[in-house]
């Protein structure tokens, strides 16, 4: 179910609980009109209230004068795009938090680079598999080579990738014998 912004709830809160829990059922619900009887009998609340509420709510909702039902304006605000755009916000979000994680050591950024390759490799083959059985338009490149930098590409990533425990395997054995700071003079 939608969420409505958080740009209304300050609004909403100084309006009372009747007025926010009427304003979420018509975002959540944009296709869908309700009349004000259906309205005041899902609230438990009297037609007037409900009609002071949606007086106050009009730049919102999608009505026109003399129509006796209600319905969120997408136009304005739509709930879709509103969800939509948070979505990828938290998606970018989440990837750089991943990413600035993994890249600060060195098996991470061996396993993130080794990754990638192995995605690189398989869009490729898939390209391949789409000109080899004629799916797609002819290529000015020879099938064969699309194979071979799908299989290059493969290759290099799963070697990439199994670098990356070697690597903190090798750390792991490697710090603890080292000199806390190799650039300082002996005494």
């Amino acid at each position: 179910m939608a969420q409505v912004p958080s740009e209304f709830e300050a609004e909403f809160e100084a309006r009372g609980e009747t007025f926010f829990a009427i304003a979420e059922l018509l975002y959540a619900t944009p296709d869908r009109q309700y009349t004000q009887d259906e309205l005041a009998e899902r609230f438990g609340c009297s037609n007037q209230t409900i009609s002071n509420h949606t007086t106050e709510m009009e730049e919102w909702l999608d009505r026109r004068d003399g129509q006796t039902t209600f319905a969120w304006d997408v136009d304005m605000y739509d709930p879709g795009h509103t969800e939509t755009t948070m979505a990828v916000r938290r998606f970018y979000a989440d990837l750089w938090a991943f990413l600035k994680k993994h890249t600060r050591t060195g098996p991470g950024a061996f396993a993130l680079l080794g990754f990638t390759m192995l995605l690189t490799g398989t869009v490729v083959f898939s390209f391949y598999v789409g000109f080899a059985l004629e799916l797609v338009a002819e290529s000015a490149l020879p099938v064969g080579v699309y194979l071979g930098i799908a299989i290059g590409c493969l290759v290099t990533g799963v070697i990439v990738t199994l670098c990356a425990p070697y690597m903190a395997w090798v750390s792991g054995v490697l710090w603890p014998r080292l000199p806390g700071s190799p650039f300082e003079k002996e005494e």
